[in-house]
This record gives structure tokens, C-alpha cells and sequence, in this order.
């Protein structure tokens, strides 16, 4: 006596649950492996990327912190050369209706005065970082005019020039004793002055100076993570680093995403097996086709969910490939 043949919906119904078993499984492997593994990346190189823009806006911060005190204190100095000049004028004009008030020594000790705190004013200067990184990684010099970039005066500029020149406002006297003294001890006549505001310009928005000028917590930090991770600085702004940060939590958000449509996967697909199973045990016959058709449906949509989910995790590799590229540099 032969077998029974089974009937369609029952062969229905074991296609669908060998299938809803395939996924689960599929499923299940893929989120515990490539999905955390993918999701632990991310989190990781987020973390990375937050880690250091903190370390290198502290970098920054130190570095224009430091070089602004000087800067204020080489400004106060250049105030005070301001005073020093007019009291030299002040004490020329006063002889005149005065003969022999101030004698030769008095008019000696000023323009020593003068001279001393040019010399300490200039001193502030040489310490900067700025003047260091133009000087000797730049090769600026007052030979050169300072030129950096291709630009003349760019980050120092020689007040000295313009002070004695154009505004003609010291007196004669204090630059021949100015320009004799610094002359015999071999110094350059010069006053320089720091352009302060592309300073910034430039280490916000050219990340690689950091280490240049000697402030390289943020930079350590990249080149201990360096068999990992690699990201450009050279030209990479303050402002890109946040951008990427901002972008890689979208591609968390992504990640988040594909997990939601896989559990919503898992969930429709149990669901679909329930219904599958109580197609075989319902007697009357329209519930079974009920049962049979409501669980074909919700195989679909799992189907959807799942489709809709790969599709996701793929485009995000194609999205994190966009994220991290050298940006232009514009001079200020």
C-alpha cells in the first residue's frame, strides 16, 4: 500500500519553516558576527575621532594661550618704547627753553633705556612658537622678510620698518644709537611683530603644525592608535575632525538601524512559524487557509525587513568611504 502524498499546504508550510529556520539562523551568525564586529569598529573609531578633536583643541589652546601672554607683554613693551621716544622729544623741547637741564649723559641713559627694551620686546618675540615654526621650519627670516607660503610678512611682520619709515615717529638720535648698538653685537635691526590672527587661521586648520611646534598630545594619541586607524592631518581642520565625528555617529545611527530591522526580522519570522504551525492543526479548513495565508504574508514582510537590512549594512561601508578625504587649504 503506498504512502500518502502530503498535501500542498503541507509542503507549503515545510518550504516556509525550512526557510524561516535558514534565516533565523543567517541571522542570528550575521549579528553576532559581522554586525557586532562592524558596530564595534565604529563605536571604536567614533570614539577615536571624539578623543582627539578634545586633544588637539587642548593643544591648540595651549600653544595660542602661551603665545598670547607673550604677545601681550611684547605689545606692552612696544607701548613703553612709545613713551621712552616722546620723553626723549619731550626732554629735547624742554632744553630749548631750558638750556643745560638735560646733559648729555641724561639724553645717553634714555636711548640705553630704549635700546635694553627693544632688545627684551624682540626676546618675547624669538620665544613664540609662531616665530619659531616660521623661522626654523619655514625658513622665514628678515632677510627674507619673514616670507612663509610664498607670502612676505605673513606670520611676523618688522614693526621696526614701519615705526622708523612710513609714520617717521622716532626720533633720529634713538635709531642711530638703536642701529649702532644692535650692529655691534651682531643682532638684526628689527622689531617684529607677530600676526597673531593667521596664526590661529592656520593651526585651526592645519592640524599637522601640532606636532610641528611641538604640542603633540593629539598627535601621540593618533600614532598609538596608528595600526588601526589612519587619518590624514595635513590641511585637515579642527572643524573636519568634528564633521567626522558627527558622520560616524550617523553611521552608529545606521548601525542601530540595521540591528532594529533584523530583531523586527527575527520577530516576524517566529511569527510567521507560529501561524505556519497551526496551519497543519487547525480542522476546519478555512482557518488552516487563513492561518496558511496570514503567515505567507508576514514571511514577506520578514523577507522585506531582512532585504532592507542588508541593503542598509552595505550602504554603509559605501558612506564611511565618502566620510574622511583631505580638504582643500585656503591662505588667509
Amino acid at each position: 500500500m503506498s504512502s500518502e502524498k502530503p498535501k500542498p499546504y503541507t509542503i507549503i508550510v515545510i518550504i516556509s519553516i525550512v526557510i524561516i529556520t535558514l534565516m533565523s539562523i543567517g541571522i542570528l551568525i550575521f549579528m553576532s558576527s559581522l554586525l557586532q564586529g562592524e558596530s564595534t569598529r565604529l563605536t571604536e573609531t567614533t570614539e577615536l575621532i571624539s578623543t582627539y578633536h578634545d586633544l588637539a583643541s587642548d593643544d591648540i589652546q595651549i600653544i595660542l594661550e602661551e603665545d598670547a601672554a607673550k604677545i601681550e607683554n611684547a605689545h606692552a613693551g612696544l607701548y613703553d618704547l612709545y613713551i621712552i621716544n616722546d620723553k626723549y622729544v619731550a626732554m629735547i623741547d624742554y632744553n630749548q627753553t631750558h638750556p643745560l637741564n638735560y646733559t648729555q649723559q641724561d639724553f645717553d641713559e634714555v636711548k640705553l633705556e630704549f635700546t635694553i627694551l627693544m632688545r627684551a620686546v624682540n626676546n618675547i618675540v624669538y620665544n613664540t612658537k609662531v616665530y619659531d615654526y616660521s623661522t626654523n621650519r619655514l625658513g622665514g627670516s628678515l632677510a627674507n622678510n619673514y616670507t612663509n607660503f610664498g607670502f612676505k610678512n605673513y606670520f611676523i611682520e618688522n614693526e621696526w620698518e614701519a615705526w622708523n619709515g612710513l609714520f617717521d615717529n622716532l626720533h633720529a638720535d634713538i635709531v642711530d644709537y638703536v642701529n649702532a648698538s644692535f650692529v655691534s653685537f651682531g643682532a638684526p635691526v628689527e622689531l617684529p611683530r607677530i600676526n597673531y590672527e593667521k596664526w590661529t587661521y592656520h593651526l585651526y586648520n592645519n592640524l599637522s603644525m601640532l606636532a610641528a611646534v611641538g604640542q603633540t598630545n593629539s598627535y601621540n594619541y593618533l600614532i598609538n592608535k596608528q595600526p588601526q586607524h589612519d587619518m590624514p592631518l595635513v590641511n585637515l581642520s579642527l572643524r573636519n575632525v568634528l564633521e567626522y565625528y558627527e558622520r560616524y555617529v550617523y553611521l552608529l545611527d545606521d548601525i542601530d538601524a540595521v540591528y532594529s530591522h533584523f530583531n523586527n526580522t527575527l520577530i516576524t519570522l517566529a511569527l510567521a512559524g507560529v501561524l505556519m504551525g497551526f496551519a497543519t492543526s487547525f480542522d476546519n479548513i478555512k482557518l488552516r487557509r487563513i492561518s496558511l495565508i496570514v503567515g505567507i504574508v508576514i514571511l514577506l514582510l520578514a523577507m522585506v525587513y531582512f532585504t532592507s537590512a542588508l541593503s542598509q549594512f552595505f550602504a554603509i561601508t559605501a558612506k564611511e568611504a565618502r566620510i574622511i578625504t583631505q580638504q582643500g587649504f585656503t591662505f588667509a
